[in-house]
């Protein structure tokens, strides 16, 4: 009897869905943060393995080389450096703990950052432990920041709950730290139980080629793949690229204030308009994916990880720059309603009274083009790094 039930033990554990996180430990991190990194990759496969038993977790942690560099660095090389070895390895998730500071765009001071769209979290230790008073060994710290990282990487947002889900806004909100809520783990179990699925590149047809397997990669993810993007806020575009919104403003002024502009929309054709807008749209999209390197060219077999992200990206980019346009225009549109009257777009275009409301809205698409296609020149001045935080890290915290 106790065979049968060792074995039957041994078949659920063989049936159930693996989900692999990779810990990659920075060559900066002294002996003693390694060490505790290590701990706390410990505690968090035991932890995972006790609020969630439907799953095998597999936890690996890996050592970088050692580095002198103390600087400062843009989270988006972590990055790049994570997204390659999870591809090597095949791992789920990324979690990346480096000693160096993180360079923060929205805060001063960075304990992490989230990136959805590449299932990688970062930790800098940095800060972990800076005060002189007693406090939790840095094993604890990292163990329920690995956990409140894992949980953003899987969609659970932050509160005022004791849980891992509790809001981090200093070091000390880690401790006390415990647990997932009922609603939380529900939640948390049907996101995993997505990503734990057998992935396309395991799925054996080979000869599908690269448009096939993004199709199919994109299917298998398709209840993922929105808040994943949505968690990039692509409608934030304008106000966070700030040199593109720039660019895009002046130009705007400069084609509303002159009346060869307002001649040239007289006399195109709402289909051109129309053809023209998705073309700037389109195009400006390509442009910028394309000079700020959001998506890089890997060697190596097709991976669906690396086809969510990519696929992601563009829809994000393609997504955030329509948001741009769709303001632009309406901000054209205010111009040329608020202070062009109809006897003065008469006198430009020698039109009726009767067609300037269809010439403002031709007027207001054509500047809207334009301004987005300069507003992108402008956005690829943009320093190293900054918009690809903007686009693909998801939260600083």
């Amino acid at each position: 009897m106790r065979e049968q039930e060792r074995d039957q033990i041994s078949a659920n554990a063989e049936v159930r869905p693996k989900v692999e996180i990779g810990w990659l430990l920075e060559g900066d991190l002294t002996s003693a943060e390694r060490e505790a990194a290590k701990e706390a990759a410990d505690a968090m496969q035991r932890s995972l393995a006790a609020v969630t038993q439907d799953f095998d977790w597999v936890i690996e942690t890996l050592d970088r080389s050692p580095a002198t560099d103390r600087g400062r660095i843009e989270p988006v090389r972590l990055l790049d450096a994570a997204e390659t070895d999870r591809d090597l390895r095949g791992w789920d998730f990324v979690l990346v703990v480096t000693a160096r500071e993180l360079r923060g765009r929205t805060r001063s001071r960075v304990l992490g950052v989230t990136s959805g769209i590449f299932a990688t979290a970062l930790v800098s230790t940095a800060f972990l432990q800076e005060s002189l008073s007693p406090q939790p060994p840095l094993a604890s710290r990292l163990h329920a920041f690995a956990m409140h990282l894992f949980g953003r990487l899987n969609g659970l947002m932050p509160g005022s709950s004791p849980t891992w889900m509790r809001q981090v806004d200093d070091p000390e909100d880690l401790d006390g730290m415990d647990g997932f809520a009922p609603a939380e783990l529900s939640e948390l179990s049907k996101r995993l139980g997505e990503v734990a699925d057998l992935r396309v590149e395991e799925m054996g047809d080979a000869r599908q080629g690269r448009l096939g397997f993004y199709a199919r990669s994109l299917w298998q993810n398709r209840s993922a793949l929105p808040s994943a993007i949505l968690r990039m806020r692509p409608w934030s575009f304008p106000l966070r690229l700030r040199r593109l919104t720039t660019a895009a403003g002046s130009a705007l002024v400069v084609l509303v204030m002159t009346a060869e502009s307002w001649e040239v929309a007289a006399n195109l054709s709402f289909a051109f308009i129309v053809a023209l807008s998705l073309a700037a749209v389109a195009a400006t999209s390509v442009y910028l994916i394309r000079i700020q390197r959001l998506i890089a060219s890997r060697k190596g077999p097709l991976r669906e990880q690396r086809a969510m992200s990519n696929a992601g990206t563009v829809i994000a980019v393609g997504t955030g720059m329509a948001v741009t346009y769709a303001a632009v225009f309406a901000v054209a549109w205010l111009l040329a309603f608020g202070l062009f009257g109809d006897p003065l777009i008469a006198s430009w275009t020698g039109a009726s009274h009767a067609e300037s409301t269809s010439i403002r809205i031709r007027l207001s698409a054509l500047a809207a083009s334009l301004s987005i296609a300069i507003g992108a020149l402008g956005a690829s001045f943009e320093p190293y790094g900054y918009f690809r935080h903007v686009t693909q890290i998801d939260a600083e915290i």
